[in-house]
Order: C-alpha cells, then structure tokens, then sequence
C-alpha cells in the first residue's frame, strides 16, 4: 500500500494553516488530526487515474495553487466511519476503480496530473490562505511502503528521509512564502562633537565606536580637566546593567583601577564618566617592540593581581582584562579599566568569575614573557605554540625567561607545575607572587631583553704588547714577543741586611752635606743676598697662603634614578631634567594613598648624580614641585666607587639630611665627605591636591617633583 506523506517545515514561525483537514483519523493511530493533510507543491505522488484520485481509501492529491471544484468531500475509509476532507479539495468529479501495485514516482510539475485544472505558465497563480503568516514548505515525497495494499485502509503519511527534495518551480515559485522582514538594527548612539552631557561634559574627540558603545574625550567644564566618557543607548540590550556595574565600580577607591567619576541617563544615552590618563599605554603598544624584562613582568604580575584579588574581595569582577584594559602609567605604574563595566556592555557571564579572572591575568603574563597570545593572533601578538595539544611553557618559546614567573603563569592559566596546583582565584595568584623574592632592574652592564645570548657579537681580546713578525726575534711565524721580566725582589737575611746599609749610607751623605753648608755660611765673610734688588731694598719670598677654598657651585656630569628599597624607577629617563638648568621641567614621582613618609611598595625615591670629578661635598639645594608638610631627604655618597652604582647598597657614607614644608629644600654636609658619587633620597612627600603652576597632578595624593638639583663643592 502505497503511504503518502505530506511535509510541512516551519523554520521561522508555525503557522496554521487553513486547509488542514478537519476531524480526520488516522486508522493506524486512533488519534485525530495526527499529522495535517495538505497537496504536494511540485508533483503528485499518486500513480493512478487523471482526476487526482485513487481508487478506495487514498488521500487526493493536488498541485498547489489549483482551485477546488464543487464537490470538495469525498467520503474515504467507510469501515472506519470518518469523512476525510481533502487538502485543496478534487481535481473533479468521479471514482477510479483501477488500483496499481507500482512504486511512488516524482512527476514533474509540468507534468502532474492531467485532469487537474493546473495554471498557464503566464497565468496569476492565487495565494493560498493562510491564518498567519504562510510557512516556508518543503515538497512532499512518497514512500511505498506495502506492496499490495489492501483496500479499506487509509492512507497514512510518512517522510521519507532518503529522496532529496524536488526543485521549486510554476505555480510553486509564485506560492513560496517572502523571506522575513529583517530585525531592526540596535540604538545607535549618534552624539557628535560638542554635545554637553549634563551641561557639564562637552565632548570633544571621538576615541572609538562600535555597535555598542562609543568611547569620547571631554572636557568637564565645571573641574575644568579633560575627563573620558562611555556612551551607550539607554534603549540597547544591557544598558540598566551598564549603569548598575558603573555604580557598583564607582565605589571602588583602589588606585590600580580607573576610577568612575559619575553615570546617567540623558536623551535617550547612558554615559559613563571615568578619569582621563594622558601619560599611559595599553598592554597592546607596550608588547610591540618585544617581551618585557623579567623585574616589568614581575611589577604588572603582582599590580594586576593584586587589583583583581581586592575586587574580588569586594564582589566584582571584570571578565574582560585584555592587553586593550590594562594601561602602563610612564611612572611605571599600572592601571586597569572597566573594572565590572566591560562585561555588563558586552553580555558577558559566568558561573565562576574568580577562575576566569585568574585565567586572564595568567594571559597577560604569558604574554609578556613570551610576547605571545593563548587564545590565537590577537592584540598584535602571534598565537603561542602548543605541543600535543598542550600550551608550550614560557621556556619552550624564549630563553632566559624567568623560571618563577612562568611557573606562576601556566599554574594561572589552569596548568599543574611540578605538584603544585592550578590557581583558582586572584588572592591565591596574588599570595603566590608576594611570597617570591622581588625582582630588581638589572645592574649597569647587565644585558636585559633585546636579542637572544647567543646573537651577541663575540669579543676577541687584542693583544696590549707588541706583535714582532720579523725572523729576527721571534721567528718567521710572527710570534708574540715575551716580555721581560724583572728581577726577583731580595729575600731573607742577606736582603734585609744590604737595605740597612744602603739607609746608613743615605743618612750619612745628608749629614755631611748639611755640615759642609753650614761651615761655609760661618766663615765670616759678609754675603750679598742674591735676591736683594739693584736698589738696595730687600724682598722677601711671601709665605704659603693658609685661606680656605672657595666653595664653588658644581653641575654634576649625569643623573640616573635606581630603586630604592624594593620600588621599580618611575622616570628613569626624566632624571636628567633635574640638572638641565630648565626649572620648567622636573621629574616626578609615583602619588600614593597614605603618607607623608612612603611605606607602600618601597621606602623612598633616589636619583645617583656623577659630579664629574672627586669633590669635598658641603651642600646640595633642590627646588620642589610643590611644598606642604612634609618632604623629607637624605644625601648619601660612595667614596670608593670607580664608576656610578646601580644600587642604594654602595651608598654607605651619609653626608646629611633636611626636612621642610616649602618648596625649597636644603641639605648640609655634617662632616668633610669626599666623592664623585652621591644619591639623594626623598622619604616623605607632601600631600597634593591640585596642580602647582606647570606641575600638573593627575591624582591627588602624597607625591613630589624635582625642578633642579644643584650642588655645592669644594675643589
């Protein structure tokens, strides 16, 4: 028997449609209306007869598009005593009796059923009605699945899921539903130059701009200071969790975050104000040039997980920390943007926050060591290499990478190192790097990034002596001329007793030639005195000066800031304005939450100077950027150096100290110290909370500049 299926696809909506049959019963399930009836689209499945019909209890089948005549209903399947209404109604009028036992076959639509009253090919095909919208279809395909069907049975639909489907075309073509309305495109945000935020923020330069959001410089008018701002349309998908996280993260007042100075709405737009820093780089540039050296990796490890274990302490998180949300201060200090308001803006969630956030920092690490990138080609840094399916360590990729800190980057990206296991938060991260030793800059001389050991160039020592090639001395192979040796010194009695006699001989010569002066003076004869001029006056030789030195003010040669008790240099380069003569510019220091005296992280500021020369040191003079209780300094010196040191340790030798609340400071040698060498150390700073005419502040807190240093010497 053959069984006719007919399939409905509904991809984009389910829709009802209207000529479903109404009370039909499926005699193989005994359920009504099981699966819903409707006339092929492209061909007709049914074999026999030109009406469309077949011959006992069969479902008609019918083009679509072809207009039912007036006897719609056709009594089927009377054992069963259902009536069956047929999907677009008969082709006409009449029974076929003729029932062939022959497989289902594809008829084409040009083809299909000659009795029916198909469509011209010019001729307008009518839609068929539909309750809602009209369901995208797939053409019906028939299946024999009895080969002698037996009469009384009612054809029962079943899919085939073996024969393709046939091509849409004539009246099928003009049937297929239209393609849906696109979605409407999300809120833009559409500001431009010059719009006032809460007449206070007029915007001034666009940063960048997605689909999402866009990111302006502004200035705020009221503070008069340039300001960032994040806009978002308040009608997008997150913004009441934009404006819920900016809130939240507003309240936190670590220093390593960009803070969030204010959030409304206005217009229609969610902004987001936050503090604006000129004088940083994200991770993206700061990774171009190559991997950092290992005491920079060690300062953003620790910086970063520090930050993220406080805010998770607080119950946030950030679950976007990239290269582009991690900004380098030229103080060398490091700053982290979109604490909780980057994942709100992009939707981003999930069941453990604290792994994920652990997970990115040991990215970051990974990254600097390597200068590679876990997830694949991002940030400008290549994909890092992976071996049998497992992430390369550090060492695999660069080498003289630092062993700790690359265990501590594979343990944050989820890795067992050696027993020891993955960390799964950012306060164990952070316990782990606070408990290795600090990693200092390297000494003078000590090579630090830049390419591999073995790319430096080798050094073939020259020969200090002579190279004699003539077959003279040294034969005809131009061999090095040995030098001479001297005699060996005299030892044992014999020596000593020849240098006591030599020490005799010399004593007696001056005794007899003092005594042979001396006997020619007391003669008795009157002498002229060769140094008494023609005129008959006499002079006489002045005695030897015994006035003090002058003191003279001594600009010293260079200057390079070192760390001092732990803390990386902010300024390294900036040092030398302190002796340019130029009061204008100055080098500065990191600003810090608690003070005056500095504890966080390091125990002062210092800056080594070479004075050109070995000086007795009486005094040195610096001009501050800004005075207030209170500033504290130190000058050290090194008596012994040869050349200029790298670290506090060489500067054993105090020559003094000062404290004051100006902006000039003063410091005294409290005894005669002579060096070529010095190191002044700041170790209390001011609080300050404004800028100090051209020393600009960025954020208030204890912190100080140096203008210019000048020293005062004695020969």
């Amino acid at each position: 028997m053959a069984h006719l299926y007919d399939e409905y696809a509904d991809e984009e909506d389910e829709a009802e449609v209207t000529d479903r049959t109404a009370g039909s019963v499926d005699l193989a399930t005994d359920e009504a209306n099981p699966v819903p009836t409707k006339a092929s689209d492209t061909s007709s499945d049914n074999p026999v007869g030109s009406d469309g019909k077949v011959s006992g209890n069969t479902t008609t089948v019918l083009p679509v598009g072809t207009e039912p005549e007036s006897d719609p209903v056709e009594e089927v399947a009377a054992e069963a005593g259902a009536a069956t209404e047929s999907a677009n109604g008969g082709a006409g009028e009449g029974d076929s009796t003729e029932t062939v036992d022959a497989p289902a076959a594809e008829v084409p639509a040009a083809e299909a059923t000659p009795g029916s009253a198909a469509p011209a090919p010019d001729a307008p095909v009518e839609d068929e009605p539909v309750t809602h919208k009209r369901a995208k279809r797939k053409p019906a395909r028939a299946e024999t699945t009895d080969a002698d069907p037996t009469p009384g049975d009612t054809a029962t639909a079943k899919p085939s899921d073996t024969e393709p489907a046939a091509p849409r075309t004539g009246a099928d073509s003009a049937a297929a539903a239209p393609d849906p309305a696109p979605e409407p495109a999300p809120p833009r945000v559409g500001v431009s130059r010059g719009t006032r935020l809460a007449d206070r923020y007029r915007l001034e330069h666009r940063l960048s701009q997605n689909g999402r959001s866009e990111t302006w410089r502004a200035v705020d008018e009221k503070l008069r200071r340039a300001v960032g701002v994040h806009i978002v349309p308040a009608g997008g998908e997150h913004g009441r969790a934009v404006i819920a996280a900016a809130r939240a993260a507003a309240l936190m007042g670590d220093p390593r975050f960009v803070q969030v100075l204010d959030c409304a709405q206005q217009d229609g737009l969610i902004y987001v104000v936050k503090e604006w820093l000129p004088d940083a780089d994200n991770l993206t540039k700061v990774f171009e040039s190559a991997p950092l050296p290992p005491h920079e990796v060690y300062e953003l490890s620790r910086a970063v997980a520090q930050a993220m274990s406080v805010a998770h302490r607080a119950g946030l998180s950030h679950l976007r920390l990239t290269p582009e949300n991690v900004l380098r201060m030229h103080t060398g200090q490091y700053k982290i943007v979109g604490l909780a308001v980057e994942a709100a803006l992009y939707g981003h969630d999930t069941t453990d926050a604290a792994r994920d956030d652990t997970h990115a920092v040991g990215m970051l690490m990974y990254a600097a060591l390597t200068r590679r990138w876990v997830d694949g080609t991002e940030y400008g840094l290549q994909a890092a290499p992976f071996t049998g399916g497992k992430l390369c360590a550090p060492g695999q990729i660069r080498a003289g990478v630092d062993n700790t800190l690359a265990a501590l980057a594979m343990r944050a990206l989820g890795h067992e190192v050696k027993h020891d296991p993955a960390f799964e938060t950012p306060g164990e991260l952070s316990a782990a790097i606070a408990a290795i030793p600090e990693i200092h800059p390297p000494e003078q001389g000590e090579i630090v990034g830049g390419p591999e050991q073995d790319e430096y160039p080798v050094y073939t020592p020259k020969p200090t002596r002579t190279v004699y090639t003539s077959a003279g001395y040294g034969g005809s192979n131009g061999s090095v001329r040995p030098p001479i040796a001297p005699p060996p010194p005299l030892g044992g009695r014999f020596g000593a007793t020849v240098k006591g006699a030599v020490a005799v001989l010399v004593v007696l010569a001056i005794v007899l030639v003092t005594w042979q002066v001396a006997s020619h003076l007391g003669d008795g004869e009157k002498k002229e005195d060769p140094l008494k001029p023609q005129g008959g006056t006499s002079s006489s030789i002045p005695p030897p000066s015994t006035a003090a030195p002058t003191p003279v003010t001594t600009t010293p040669k260079s200057a390079r800031e070192i760390s001092i008790g732990g803390g990386s240099p902010t300024q390294a380069d900036a040092a030398k304005l302190t002796i340019d003569g130029n009061a204008s510019t100055y080098w500065r220091t990191n600003y810090m939450v608690d003070g005056p005296a500095i504890t966080f992280n390091r125990k002062g500021y210092g800056i080594v100077y070479d004075l050109g020369a070995v000086h007795e040191i009486q005094s040195v003079e610096i001009q501050l950027g800004a005075g207030g209780p209170r500033t504290d300094m130190k000058l050290m010196a090194a008596p012994d150096a040869k050349s200029m040191p790298t670290s506090e340790g060489a500067f054993r030798v105090e020559v003094g100290q000062a404290s004051t609340s100006e902006n000039n400071l003063r410091i005294t040698a409290a005894k005669p110290v002579k060096a070529q060498y010095v190191l002044l150390v700041m170790t209390a700073m001011p609080k300050v909370e404004s800028s100090v005419g051209d020393y600009q502040i960025y954020n208030p807190g204890y912190q100080n500049a140096w203008r210019e240093v000048t020293f005062t010497t004695l020969g």
